[in-house]
Formats: structure tokens, C-alpha cells, sequence
């Protein structure tokens, strides 16, 4: 005869799993009353956040990166770790590492204990200049913008879309393929501040810009326990 478990047991089961369910309160309401309203829930596959990181770190990072990058031509280097932790409260690690926490707090419901940056790294790029579609290693990435360019003809361009051929310097995460019923592909417009956290194995890349100016953001690849 088979014992039943103890409800202690029962309720420690059911949270392990329970981070494997959608939230039901994610949706897009349309219709003006609740009469005729119809909900619009988007609650499989991975979740992004979006935040802003303070004046104070983009001021600190962009400083740093003035004396390195080149005004004409793109390139990408490391960020040493003591500049993550420059400005105490107002540093860069202090500021994303409670961007993790926030986000694994809603999407696994679990408390984070530590984060690890395992490498982070500034990208510069100018005109024409994309980053190929691509995923990180880590539990946790994000990208972090310092600085955008001016687009040329910019309404033309966002009449586009990534798989058309848009180039207005858009950040664009993927996941899936083209199935009916379902969404694919998601796109963000640059901003300075905006600050990026997502699972390190989704796919997502930059796409090129026709513009004056720098696109420059910062990249990581985070352990977290």
C-alpha cells in the first residue's frame, strides 16, 4: 500500500516545479470594456527584461572607452574587472547584479545567492557594421548600450523589419522558427541606458546601421548560483 507523502514534501516538490509555469498576469488587454475584451497571453518560451542603468555608470563606462576606441573603425575588448566595480552602489557590477536578482526573482521565483561575471566586454561599432546572430555561455547575459548613432532616413528604415532588411541598428532576439500562431522574433530600438538581462543560450544579434556616429554597448556572460 502506498504511503502518502508529507505535506512538507508535497509543497517542496510543487515549488521546484512551479518555476516551470507561466504567469497568467503577463497579457495585452484589447477592447474598451470588459464586455467585449479579449486577453492576449504570450506565456511559453524565454523571458527578457528591460531597465535602465543611472547616468552615473554610462558616464564612467564611456569614459573608460573614450581612451581605447578608435573614431573610424569598430572593435571590441575586455573590460577589466576593477572598472565593473568603480562607484561602490553607483558601479556598474553593483547596478546589473541587482538587475539579475530582480530577474530571476520574477522569472524563477528564487532568491540569487551570487552572480559571477565570467567576462564582460565593449563593443564599437560603426556604419554598415552588424553583429551575426549568436548566443553566449553562461547562465546569464545582457547588453548594455552607451552610446547610439543618428540614422540616416530613420522612418524609412523602421517601415522595415529585421528579416526584410531593416538597418537602423536594432537589437533582435530569436527564438523558434516560423510556426503559425506564433512569435518568433522580437526587436528593440537602441537606447542609451537601456540595459538588457536574458538566458545566455538565446539567440539574438545587432543589425547594421546606415548612419553618422558610434554604436557602443557592453556585453557579459554571468554565473549565478
Amino acid at each position: 500500500m502506498r504511503s502518502e507523502r508529507p505535506d512538507e514534501e508535497i509543497r517542496s516538490k510543487s515549488r521546484q516545479l512551479k518555476k516551470y509555469e507561466a504567469d497568467t498576469g503577463i497579457f495585452v488587454r484589447d477592447g474598451e470594456s470588459d464586455e467585449d475584451a479579449m486577453d492576449f497571453f504570450s506565456p511559453f518560451g524565454p523571458i527578457l527584461s528591460r531597465t535602465r542603468m543611472s547616468s552615473e555608470v554610462i558616464d564612467r563606462l564611456n569614459s573608460f572607452a573614450d581612451g581605447i576606441v578608435s573614431p573610424t573603425e569598430g572593435m571590441e575588448f575586455i573590460v577589466p574587472e576593477e572598472q565593473l566595480h568603480e562607484g561602490g552602489h553607483e558601479s556598474f557590477a553593483h547596478q546589473a547584479s541587482r538587475s539579475i536578482a530582480r530577474y530571476l526573482g520574477y522569472v524563477d521565483k528564487v532568491q540569487m545567492n551570487e552572480v559571477r561575471f565570467d567576462v564582460v566586454w565593449m563593443v564599437s561599432q560603426y556604419a554598415s557594421t552588424p553583429s551575426p546572430v549568436h548566443f553566449h555561455s553562461g547562465d546569464i547575459s545582457g547588453v548594455l548600450y552607451l552610446k547610439v548613432p543618428q540614422i540616416h532616413n530613420e522612418a524609412q528604415e523602421e517601415l522595415r523589419t529585421y528579416i526584410s532588411g531593416r538597418q537602423a541598428g536594432y537589437i533582435n532576439f530569436i527564438s523558434g522558427g516560423k510556426q503559425q500562431y506564433s512569435k518568433s522574433l522580437i526587436s528593440f530600438k537602441p537606447a542609451v541606458g537601456d540595459f538588457y538581462v536574458f538566458p545566455g543560450w538565446l539567440l539574438h544579434g545587432a543589425e547594421p546601421f546606415r548612419g553618422e556616429g558610434e554604436r557602443r554597448s557592453l556585453a557579459f556572460n554571468a554565473f549565478v548560483r
